[in-house]
Order: C-alpha cells, then structure tokens, then sequence
C-alpha cells in the first residue's frame, strides 16, 4: 500500500541518522543496577505497557526532542497521514503496544514510532558468548549510543503470560522491541548495529520493494514464539529485515553460540561456537572475517582479554570484568546486560551514572 511504502520512506531516512562510529572515549561515572518492570502478555497490547511507561513520561523528553532535531522535518509530513495505517507498517501487535506509549504518556504517536524506529539504526556494541566448563553459554552484552539520557528510561522487562515468566528483555521505556532479551531455558539474544557500505539504492529498493520487519519487533517475535535455540537462529537468520545487523544468539547446552552476519533478506554467515578450539564468540560492529578499523578496534582488547582463559575456567564473573573495561566499556555505553539462558540469570546495569 501507500502508506507501507510512505513509511519505508521514513525508515529509509532514519537509516541515515547512524551514529558514526570509532573514537569511543574512556568511561566516566558508575555502574548501578536498573528497574525491573512487568509486562503481563495475557493483556490487550493496547494495555500493555500502559502502567509502565506513565512514570516515564518527563524521562522521556530529551530523548524526543533528540530524536526531532536529527530526523529532517520532512520525515513527519510523510509519517502524519499514515499513522491510521500502523498495522499495515509496524505488523500487530506491535502497533498497538506503540499506540499505548502515546496513548499513556500524551506524546504524539509520530513521535513515539520515530522514536521506535531510530533505536533500530543508530547503535554501537559489543556481544560475546562463551562456553563454559559444562557446555553451558554466558552471554554479555554492552549497547552504546550517543542519545542523552538513555540511563534514566533503562527497565528490564519480565514479560509474563499466566503469571509466569515467558521472556526478559532490557530496553527503554516507550520503545516496544528488544534488542536485547533471554527466554530462560532456551536461548539468549543480542543485536549489533552492522557498520557497512549500503548504497542509497540499496536502501531505496528495501524501501520501496520488499516487506521488512523493525529488528527490535522481531528479537520479541524470536523471544516468544521460537522454542530452541536452532529455532531462533533460523528464524532470525531468514526473517525480512529494514536493516543489516549483527544477531548474537546464545543457547544453554555446548556448541549453541552464534553470530548472524545479517543482510535485508536473510544471513550472508552463521559463525559458530566450535568447541574446543572457538570457545566463544566476539562481535563489534564489524564482519568477523574482515579487519576493524584502526580507530575502532574494541574487538581485539576483548578477544585477548577471553584469551587469559579457556573453556574450564571462564565464568560470568570474568565476562562482567570484560564488560566493564574500556574500550569495550566506553563514554557511550547506556548498559551492560549478562544472561544465561542455562542457569536463568539475568542482569542489567546502566553505565556512566553521574
């Protein structure tokens, strides 16, 4: 429809907002633990978030107002007369936990689907998964971005269905997808921003032509509807995507770790726990078989870092020193999540507190 392609438009332009990436700057401030919110799946989406997102609202300025000065103003001329059509774009029941955000915090819908779509495209990271002495993965992510305040709207999420838990993600209030997220007893998941060369064509054709989802959207389809982790690796490695990204997934028994070597259409590599020899699994942003950029190299601080160990003695505890020395923490870093799907753990800090 008119209004799908419109709003491809929108996407399109926003993948052009990318924080540029290299020159992280050193860490500053502490560390310090986040809310943990409940989202009862078993409501109507358009009720779901509603209770949640309300304490955010005044959090929530800065970030909107971020998010308006870097979209050209042209981008909300295309998004206001569409915004009827939500369902056609953003798929059910996204559209209508999207809807709730406004709904519940007085903010215009336009604005909080942009704000939905910009967390999409405009991301640093580092992921790594590690097997461990009994084959069980941990999983460590850090998610850096340049937007200001990000630490004052970071929640982890229980997503429950019948008062148990389902799935727990880490985001940010208002925006409905996950880019980070763990269905206990089955698989973990974290997504990278993938830095490469797509040409506006490239881009346009995605646009115009073909029926992508928002990653975000689908990490939570991934986190409720797959079951194993083999499962989530082929759905996240064939779905449409807006966007090329990295999908880091991590499962609970030896050999269930992988890295999603992301194009629009589907996976151009699965990269492998390989146990013994690969035990775990670096990415920043960058193709794993490809060199990083000199005034961007996070992954090799990391890689020697892992390398003091091995599969026998790498535990979560050293994953989180990892996670916490720079360059791999840095000036930009909002959070640091570790998880394991095996054990059911699930932690988040928030970075660079004053």
């Amino acid at each position: 429809s008119l209004s799908m392609m419109a709003l491809k438009v929108v996407a399109l332009l926003l993948s052009f907002a990318v924080i540029a990436l290299g020159n992280v700057s050193p860490p500053h401030g502490h560390s310090a633990p986040v809310p943990t919110v409940v989202i009862d799946l078993d409501l109507a989406p358009e009720d779901r978030w509603t209770a949640v997102v309300k304490p955010y609202t005044a959090a929530l300025a800065p970030i909107i107002n971020y998010v308006k000065n870097e979209v050209p103003a042209a981008v909300f001329d295309i998004i206001e007369p569409l915004l009827g059509d939500l369902d056609a774009y953003l798929g059910k029941p996204w559209a209508s936990e999207v809807k709730s955000v406004a709904t519940a915090t007085g903010y215009d819908l336009g604005e909080i689907v942009l704000m939905n779509l910009f967390y999409d495209v405009t991301s640093a990271c580092t992921s790594v998964v590690a097997q461990t002495h009994n084959g069980s993965i941990i999983h460590g992510r850090n998610l850096d971005y340049s937007l200001p305040n990000l630490a004052n709207i970071t929640v982890k999420v229980n997503f429950t269905s019948q008062g148990q838990l389902v799935y727990q993600a880490t985001t940010y209030a208002g925006y409905v997808g996950a880019l980070t997220g763990m269905k206990p007893g089955a698989f973990s998941i974290s997504l990278d921003q993938r830095d490469t060369n797509a040409t506006i064509l490239d881009n346009i054709r995605e646009a115009f032509f073909r029926g992508g989802h928002s990653v975000g959207f689908t990490i939570r389809e991934a986190l409720q509807h797959n079951r194993t982790f083999e499962d989530a690796v082929s759905y996240l490695a064939s779905v449409d995507l807006i966007s090329v990204e990295y999908i880091i997934v991590g499962g609970i028994t030896a050999d269930q770790g992988a890295v999603l070597t992301r194009e629009r259409e589907d996976a151009i590599d699965i990269w492998r726990i390989q146990s013994p020899k690969q035990w775990f699994l670096v990415e920043t942003n960058y193709d794993h078989w490809k060199p990083v950029p000199a005034d961007d190299d996070r992954r090799g601080p990391a890689n020697r870092f892992l390398e003091q160990y091995d599969s026998s003695n790498i535990t979560m505890g050293a994953l989180k020193k990892l996670m916490n020395t720079y360059p791999n923490l840095n000036g930009d870093t909002t959070y640091t999540t570790l998880m394991s799907a095996a054990t059911g753990f699930y932690q988040v800090n928030t970075q660079n507190n004053p």
